[in-house]
């Protein structure tokens, strides 16, 4: 007929008057119903629940109904039946949802029927039923009820009933609730650190049982509105005993609206704890989120979430100087070192600057940790222009990172700049005669260091810089190395939201003149070092000798000196020279000089597959398709796998610029 109150010693229930029906379907002796009309009515009903693990409760209930005469023979029978009844028995709940549960019950007691004008007369009572509770609010449930009722002597019937039930406070502890929020110990909010706080606590909560009897499925939520989309469930604890406490650590999933903060301000944030089956607390606090780019240094790998590859400015200004550098690369030099020179040539004429933060630099963050310092995101760099050593260093790791080279933070007393990976290995950088002291060899890589803050020197000086406070530092035991990609394993990336702006890029014409300068100074460098590696010219074996320093200066674009000594080689007779002689002509473009040195180098040494690859690679330059596919055949019988792998080279026939191209990168030399 109706819901019940109930007071459970934990948690206790109460609900207000419930509607409900019945309709008789049997009458008193079981036989079919042919006198009473459906009853409808209210009931109010308690309940108790019995001790922590049984899910048993207590009920008692007193109920009213009211239901008319059917008619006799088709005669109308005046009246109705009114009914009072007070049942007691029990009833049992099993959650199905963390919101729903399923409850059965079965009660029985007396009843007082009385017909209009008649007196009162008692009889026996019984109701059996199952029936829904759905969790709406803190306490307060909505229930739904599926009856047998039987009337001792008079009717059995079929009802339903639905209403509302109210959880009151637990009895258990004289009215108060069972737990209480003891403390609370919430830390600043970082938004640079939004995704860092999902797995990193960003404070603590104490929950105490006050309790005379042990909390159950208890569930530990933060909350800050403006800026998470729903609750973070931080715990859940299956039974706190009485008297005892716990510390739960709180965490939260920021969205990107904390980003949108420009100036520390201060948000209330909801502690919420649920526990039984329903009981909700919620306290409230007070904590305050610093602005987007606030960051402390007590972990220098805070850097490491400013950095976005994926930023749309530096996706933008990354591709204008990659196009810009593209023809004047160099097929000998490292392609990340050329990258390298590429990036820091590119934002010397894009015109970044070197400005102190006039708010904490890293040098103050440096003596002081915990200080609240202000780093810049790229973009923000890039629209001012100007950044200290700790922006300038997240702008260069960023573009970095979208051209696909990954980066490291360097840090030394008081300062920071950043590395990048060379692409080579530590024996691959020994063989190019590269200073191992100008290197840091670091986590299984060869990483170049670039001070960043060297805005009018070149890529050079910049890098020789920074190797040298890496040195002085590392000697003392205070260089700190951080490669990005590890930090962002507990300092994911953060973007700034787009926002419809766009880079005004630099002057293609000055990225590519600065690029080539930095470019000759590296080459000229490195060539040194290699032939002074080489050492003179012996007295025997001079042609072998010859030709190898050729090809040395060849690799480095030197073709005069280059074909100097192979012409030298060549003529004591060396095969080598006279075929890496048609390697300058090609690379000239003297494609037809090149092909017949390469066919005359083949009648010598047929079974070389490498030289009629070669004349194949000069006679597509020229645009001889039939000569192609011909020395390609050639080549397929002497070695399928070097034909297949150039077996582009008859389409690139059609357009002899792009044969002539890809031939320079692909050179091979003897």
């Amino acid at each position: 007929y109706a819901d019940h109150l109930a007071l459970h010693s934990f948690p206790t229930r109460r609900s207000s008057d419930l509607a409900g029906g019945t309709v008789p379907v049997s009458s008193g002796d079981f036989g079919p119903n042919e006198s009473l009309a459906p009853a409808f009515g209210a009931a109010l009903a308690l309940e108790y629940a019995l001790p922590a693990g049984s899910p048993l409760t207590l009920r008692l209930a007193a109920g009213y109904s009211a239901g008319g005469l059917l008619p006799v023979e088709g005669v109308a029978v005046p009246g109705s039946l009114s009914e009072l009844s007070v049942l007691a028995g029990v009833g049992a709940g099993f959650s199905l949802f963390p919101a729903l549960t399923l409850r059965g019950f079965a009660d029985g007691g007396m009843a007082l029927g009385r017909l209009d004008g008649g007196e009162g007369i008692p009889y026996a009572a019984a109701r059996a039923g199952a029936g829904l509770d759905l969790r709406i609010g803190a306490g307060i449930f909505a229930r739904l009820d599926a009856t047998w009722t039987y009337m001792a002597g008079l009717y059995g019937g079929l009802g339903t009933s639905l209403g509302i039930r109210y959880a009151l406070p637990a009895a258990g502890s004289g009215g108060a609730r069972l737990l209480e929020v003891a403390s609370t110990e919430i830390r600043n909010i970082f938004p640079i650190f939004r995704s860092y706080y999902d797995e990193n606590a960003v404070g603590k909560v104490r929950i105490v049982n006050t309790g005379r009897k042990a909390a159950t499925d208890i569930k530990v939520s933060f909350l800050v509105r403006q800026y998470m989309d729903a609750p973070k469930e931080c715990a859940v604890i299956e039974r706190l005993a009485p008297g005892k406490s716990l510390d739960v650590e709180l965490y939260g999933l920021f969205n990107d609206g904390i980003l949108g903060i420009t100036e520390a301000t201060k948000v209330s944030a909801e502690i919420i704890v649920e526990y039984g089956s329903g009981v909700e607390q919620t306290r409230t606090v007070s904590v305050l989120v610093y602005d987007r780019n606030a960051l402390t240094w007590l972990d220098d790998r805070h850097a490491a979430a400013f950095v976005s590859g994926k930023d749309p400015w530096v996706l933008d200004l990354s591709g204008t100087i990659a196009a810009a550098v593209k023809d004047s690369r160099s097929p000998e030099l490292p392609a990340n070192l050329q990258a390298g020179i590429a990036v820091h040539e590119g934002l010397r004429a894009y015109g970044i600057g070197y400005a102190l933060s006039p708010n904490r630099p890293f040098a103050t963050g440096a003596s002081d940790a915990a200080a609240v310092d202000s780093l810049k995101f790229p973009r923000q760099t890039l629209g001012s222009r100007a950044g200290d050593c700790a922006d300038l260093s997240v702008l260069y790791a960023s573009l970095f990172e979208a051209a696909g080279i990954q980066t490291a933070f360097v840090t030394v007393p008081g300062h920071i700049f950043m590395a990048f990976d060379s692409g080579l290995s530590r024996e691959e950088a020994a063989a190019r005669c590269m200073d191992e002291c100008e290197l840091i060899v670091a986590e299984g890589k060869v990483w170049i260091p670039v001070e960043t803050t060297l805005r009018s020197a070149g890529f050079l000086d910049a890098w020789r810089s920074a190797a040298s406070q890496w040195r002085e530092a590392g000697a003392r035991g205070l260089a700190g190395f951080h490669p990005v990609h590890e930090a962002w394993k507990t300092f994911p990336p953060v973007g700034l939201p787009a926002d419809g702006s766009a880079l005004s890029p630099p002057s293609a014409v000055a990225v590519k003149a600065c690029f080539e300068a930095e470019l000759a100074k590296l080459t000229a460098l490195e060539l040194k070092a290699r032939l002074e590696r080489l050492g003179p010219k012996p007295e025997s074996g001079a042609a072998a000798f010859l030709n190898e320093r050729g090809v040395l200066y060849a690799r480095y674009g030197n073709y005069g000196e280059a074909e100097r000594d192979l012409k030298a080689a060549a003529a004591e007779q060396y095969l080598p020279a006279a075929i890496n002689l048609g390697n300058i002509a090609f690379l000239r473009s003297d494609y037809k000089g090149a092909y017949e040195r390469y066919i005359q180098a083949s009648r010598l040494n047929p079974d070389d597959a490498r030289i009629l690859v070669s004349a194949a690679r000069a006679a597509a330059a020229m645009g001889r398709t039939d000569e192609v596919v011909t020395l390609l055949g050639r080549v397929r019988a002497l070695n399928p796998a070097l034909a297949e792998r150039h077996s582009s080279l008859a389409e690139a026939s059609q357009a002899g610029t792009r044969a002539s191209k890809a031939g320079k990168e692909e050179t091979i030399w003897y």
